[in-house]
């Protein structure tokens, strides 16, 4: 969900969020199967062919020693300043208007938040393990995926995201985001946009909790940045 051309517009009610979403959901099955694909590869790799095993081994020690560290700044990179820099390029090559700000600005402004993001989904991540424990049995990871994408999705992670990509879409003025057109239509968008992507990420999220603790957010962040790509492409073509 880290695409802001596909926010709902402005005034949305119930009934238009359902339609929106459920459209929505819709365009995402092809980019969703080809990102399920994608990270069924890596998972299987993982287990069954050894020069992913000790690539993957690697990056998870990497992560174990960073820490919280290693999500800030892999998440800023990844879920931020890549897609940054992917919608730069292709709307200075469709001649549109690139940001409502200073490039600068927003490509600082995603790379703090998805950051911010990167450690509050660590951090949400080692809460399930001690939860629901760590493994990849069926009975850690199915309510792992219920609490993810029907707890703390919809009571948080969808409305921030929502509103700092309104507060960067609106120039970053202060009064926006007290805008009354965002928070009379806040349920109704946050509610099309999880239509919009359950389908896409509930296998997601179950594909990232089988693996080890160590390898979920780096398997997030691929799985977030392809996304992201995907659907930015997916949005410009649309337009065009």
């Amino acid at each position: 969900m880290n695409e802001t051309d596909s926010l709902p517009t402005p005034r949305l009610s119930l009934s238009a969020a359902l339609r929106a979403g459920l459209s929505s959901a819709r365009e995402n099955a092809l980019p969703g199967l080809v990102l399920w694909l994608v990270a069924m590869a890596v998972v299987l790799g993982y287990y069954f062919f050894s020069p992913v095993t000790d690539a993957l081994e690697t990056l998870g020690a990497l992560k174990s020693r960073g820490g919280f560290l290693y999500s800030a700044i892999a998440t800023a990179i990844f879920g931020g300043l890549i897609p940054f820099f992917w919608r730069s390029a292709m709307n200075r090559k469709s001649g549109q208007s690139s940001w409502p700000v200073r490039p600068w600005q927003a490509g600082l402004f995603l790379a703090a938040f998805w950051a911010w993001k990167g450690v509050e989904v660590d951090l949400f991540y080692r809460f399930q393990d001690i939860l629901f424990g760590a493994g990849a049995e069926a009975s850690k990871i199915i309510p792992k995926v219920l609490m993810d994408q029907f707890v703390y999705n919809p009571v948080w992670a969808a409305w921030t995201q929502i509103l700092a990509y309104w507060w960067l879409e609106n120039s970053f003025r202060p009064a926006s985001l007290a805008d009354r057109a965002l928070w009379s239509s806040i349920g109704p968008r946050v509610l099309s946009i999880l239509i919009s992507t359950w389908g896409v990420w509930i296998p997601m999220v179950s594909i990232i909790y089988a693996m080890p603790s160590n390898l979920q957010i780096p398997l997030f962040n691929i799985a977030l940045c392809f996304w992201s790509l995907m659907l930015s492409s997916l949005t410009k073509e649309k337009k065009r």
